[in-house]
């Protein structure tokens, strides 16, 4: 009878699956059929997983897929058009004017970034960067004032700070003839850069001993099976997520920073110690004015850890692309230099604040390296009321998700003619008034574009300056000779390290 019995189970759970999976069909079915009866031009579906070009992406947002979609519809002469991740319906954009459109000028419609975003059971993982409806832009004006002209002077001398250490790095291995791991340098350049301005934390991390900040930093970027199973779902069924109370943030790794937050603000009251850096600002806000509490504990958590995984990652990936690509044309990486030490000559041989703002051809560099390898490979956006495209009868419906690859449009031909070429000229006043304002968005634009990019400049021109002041890089016989990138990811990443000499001069 058990044997019976279990038969009848597993028969029932086949039969579950089975209805599972064509009710599923069917609804996939209708939906691939949503863009045809809307009259946009799309892209041909495949089941079940659209057109996701990765099936297991490492993100909760649309990666390197969607520079496969914008080229294809672009090919095809389209502005826009439509695509599917997995069952979800996706607008593509692909000419600046529409892009112009859904960031800045109709902003309204779009106000939501398509991240995942949980305000009521995961208050410390609803940062600026997701948080959705009516609750961004009073955080946004609460945020806005850390990042000022003033604030940014402020934290200047605390990145000077760190960038010795990068460079005494750099001096041994000069000495030593040794290979230098490009990222891995400027990565732990950045997490001293970041520990020191946004928890007052002295990182060390170019030290043999690997220290827990440096520990828990690099599991944001080291997904296990359960974040890849989680991220799925947070992405797929968010709404389902919520009910089910999930969270983006890994518990280990949001506790760890949680705790380093609470320690350094119970510190920092006790002994009445203040600091020139981004968690002293959020504590400062952490008062109730006319009886009411400015930024909450959590908010001051979740924003805080969302500084140091922007801050962490995005410059050192700028700066690991720009060197990567100076090393490998020596006349520019001259005339870089010269520029600095020219500047550096007017302020007494040394890096001011000032100074940064004269090297323009260093923030070229930096532009162009952007260009060819954004850091952010995708910008998305939800409809949060329905919108009528520009010039058609086309309805954006509510809860649609509208998709901008800057991979795309910065690797577009019609906008940088021979996109495969490191040519910082292109990033000229004159080259940049010829093109469209829009094409060129590594750090998105309008109301929500991100509001820690003038920190990143800064920080970025600053370990440009440092390193070219100091030394002649060329690249090691170690490193391929092309690079291919991690598109999985929706922070850029190259699959090979890579490899570099330095020369000290």
């Amino acid at each position: 009878m058990a044997v019976v019995s279990t038969g009848f189970i597993v028969f029932d759970l086949c039969l579950i699956i089975g209805a599972a999976f064509l009710a599923a069909l069917v609804y996939f079915k209708h939906s691939y059929r949503y863009w045809k009866v809307k009259r946009v031009p799309y892209l041909e579906p495949t089941f079940p997983l659209g057109n996701d070009e990765y099936f297991f992406t490492k993100s909760a947002t649309f990666a390197g897929e969607a520079k496969s979609w914008y080229d294809q519809l672009k090919a095809r002469g389209h502005k826009f058009g439509g695509a599917w991740s997995f069952y979800r319906k996706v607008l593509v954009l692909v000419d600046p004017d529409y892009i112009r459109d859904v960031l800045t000028r109709d902003f309204h419609h779009f106000a939501n970034r398509d991240m995942f975003a949980n305000e009521k059971f995961d208050l410390q993982g609803c940062h600026l960067f997701n948080v959705r409806n009516s609750h961004w832009k009073p955080l946004r004006q609460k945020l806005t004032p850390t990042f000022t002209s003033g604030k940014m002077k402020m934290m200047f001398e605390s990145v000077m700070q760190c960038c010795d250490h990068l460079v005494e790095h750099l001096e041994e291995c000069a000495e030593t003839g040794e290979n230098i791991d490009s990222r891995k340098t400027l990565s732990s350049f950045t997490i001293d850069v970041i520990g020191s301005v946004a928890f007052g934390v002295d990182c060390n991390s170019f030290s043999k001993e690997e220290s827990d900040f440096r520990k828990y930093a690099n599991l944001f970027f080291r997904p296990n099976f359960l974040d890849y199973i989680r991220l799925l779902c947070l992405k797929l069924f968010p709404d389902l997520a919520r009910k089910l109370r999930l969270k983006i943030g890994n518990t280990r790794r949001t506790k760890f920073f949680r705790d380093m937050v609470k320690q350094t603000i119970d510190h920092r009251i006790q002994f009445k110690v203040t600091r020139p850096d981004f968690l002293q600002l959020l504590i400062n806000m952490n008062v109730e004015r006319d009886g009411k509490e400015v930024l909450s504990f959590d908010q001051i958590v979740a924003n805080t850890i969302l500084f140091f995984v922007a801050g962490f990652d995005t410059p050192s990936t700028a700066m690991n692309f720009a060197l990567f690509e100076l090393a490998r044309n020596p006349d520019l990486q001259e005339k870089a230099r010269q520029e600095v030490r020219k500047v550096m000559g007017r302020n007494d041989g040394q890096t001011t604040y000032e100074g940064l703002r004269e090297m323009t051809y260093v923030k070229q560099v930096l532009d162009e390296s952007m260009r060819m390898y954004p850091p952010l490979l995708t910008l998305s956006r939800v409809c949060t009321k329905d919108y009528e495209l520009r010039n058609t009868d086309i309805v954006i419906e509510k809860g649609t998700s509208v998709v901008i690859s800057t991979l795309g449009l910065g690797r577009d031909p019609e906008y940088f003619p021979d996109p495969e070429r490191f040519d910082p000229d292109r990033f000229s006043a004159e080259e940049k008034a010829k093109r469209h304002p829009y094409v060129h968005i590594p750090f998105g634009e309008g109301p929500r574009n991100c509001i820690g990019l003038r920190f990143g400049v800064m920080q970025s021109k600053i370990g440009l300056a440092r390193i070219l002041s100091n030394f002649r890089l060329s690249v090691s016989l170690k490193t391929k000779l092309r690079i291919n990138l991690d598109k999985k990811l929706f922070l850029l990443k190259e699959n090979e390290p890579i490899y570099l000499k330095a020369e000290k001069l």
